[in-house]
Parts: C-alpha cells; structure tokens; sequence
C-alpha cells in the first residue's frame, strides 16, 4: 500500500513508550484529501524502533 503522509506518535501505553505510525492513503487513485482514510501502519517500542532506524539508515547510505 502507498501512502501519501505518514504520521509518528509517541505514547504511553502500560508504562512503556511506543511509537506509532500511521499513514494516510486514498481509496481510490481521484480521491480528494477529504476523503483520503488513516490506516495504521506499526506499533513499535523504542528499542523496535532503534533497530528500524539503523537498518534504515544502513540502507539508504549504500
């Protein structure tokens, strides 16, 4: 799926901080922004997201 916006949240859930990621996608390929729909992505503890960003990192700089 592409999305045309990705959003990130830190919060709290259970004591633990968890970053999530959300992204906004149209239904339909003329779909407007009002009627593009939020779909979330991931729910990631920090250390997930660490990992993530290392490999992300490492990939883009090759």
């Amino acid at each position: 799926m592409e999305y045309d916006e990705i959003d990130l949240r830190l919060r709290e859930r259970d004591g633990r901080r968890v970053i999530e990621i959300d992204g906004y996608f149209r239904p339909h390929p003329e779909s407007k922004p009002s009627e593009y729909r939020r779909h979330a992505i991931i729910d990631l503890t920090e250390d997930q997201a660490q990992t993530l960003h290392d490999e992300l990192e490492e990939c883009l700089t090759e």
